[in-house]
């Protein structure tokens, strides 16, 4: 649903509260600007915080908004915290009596997994009486909108030259002699205690997913681009495989680069894959089986 050009004039939203790590922050603020265009209403979000750095249209004004140059980038994370604590439910009256709205969906949506609409008639009604609409939380959605303006989005997201040289280089490297180039995300390290460790897996299964994936594509030499949070040493002696640059941004991209994608559930492997245009199969077990017809551009964002 758009904002009509002669209806009123729409809410700000001030995305108050940075969600996870880069992966999410980027998945975060995709969903927001791709609702302010197709809805219409102006967005403010330095939750992007330094990730914002890395892209040139965003990295030098302080909400983070494409083509514009407020400064003072550095301070926003202390405003984020500043304003997290001053949106808190006690003080919601005093917003509301300044026509300012504090949408935390927390525990309504956060803590249910239930996704919650940018571009619905809900949000619609609060961007049309209010001046300002600070949104907080984790489950704020806008597939449609991101569907439809992903060539927007992809430009908006696309890094600084630096990033894309040193991904340039490392695709080259790896597509080098093969016909296809797999990207496997290996997620370790924190993954050891989300969800009681139900997506960290061993090495071990990682390297039976490697040589399962040789034999997708009959006729076809296949090369992998590993990209991980901890060191994966012993895959990288497995014939065929090399790594990613190694820094969380080069290997997110690096990732984008590849033909068909692997890993467990995650929004760096979402990204790569929303960004790129990979297919992605997801591993929701460490004994799952490698089928083509898994491999998939997944509807979670």
């Amino acid at each position: 649903m758009r904002n009509p050009a002669n209806g009123p004039r729409l809410a700000k939203v001030l995305v108050a509260r940075p969600e996870g790590q880069l992966g999410n922050r980027i998945f975060q603020a995709a969903a927001f600007q791709a609702a302010a265009w197709e809805m219409g209403f102006s967005l403010l979000n330095p939750a992007l915080g330094p990730y914002a750095g890395f892209f040139p249209a965003l990295a030098e004004d302080f909400f983070c908004r494409p083509g514009q140059g407020l400064p003072m980038a550095r301070w926003r994370l202390l405003f984020c915290r500043t304003l997290d604590a001053l949106t808190s439910l006690p003080l919601h009256p005093v917003w509301a009596a300044g026509r300012c709205a504090v949408l935390d969906i927390a525990a309504s949506h956060d803590g249910s997994e239930e996704d919650y609409d940018l571009c619905g008639e809900e949000f619609q009604r609060l961007l049309s009486c209010h001046r300002l609409v600070v949104a907080k939380g984790w489950k704020f959605r806008a597939r449609a909108a991101l569907k439809s303006r992903r060539d927007d989005v992809v430009r908006l997201f696309t890094p600084h030259s630096g990033i894309r040289a040193e991904v340039e280089r490392h695709i080259a490297q790896a597509r080098c002699g093969c016909d296809l180039l797999v990207g496997l995300h290996v997620r370790r390290g924190d993954y050891a205690n989300w969800l009681g460790g139900k997506f960290f897996y061993g090495l071990d299964a990682y390297a039976a997913w490697l040589n399962a994936a040789n034999e997708l594509w009959p006729g076809k030499k296949v090369s992998f681009l590993i990209c991980s949070n901890e060191s994966v040493d012993d895959l990288l002696r497995l014939p065929g495989v090399s790594a990613g640059p190694g820094a969380p941004i080069t290997d997110l991209y690096a990732l984008a680069a590849c033909d068909f994608l692997i890993g467990p559930p995650s929004t760096f492997t979402l990204w790569a894959s929303y960004y790129g245009g990979a297919p992605l199969h997801m591993l929701m077990g460490k004994d799952q089986k490698l089928h083509i017809a898994s491999f998939a551009h997944h509807k979670l964002f």
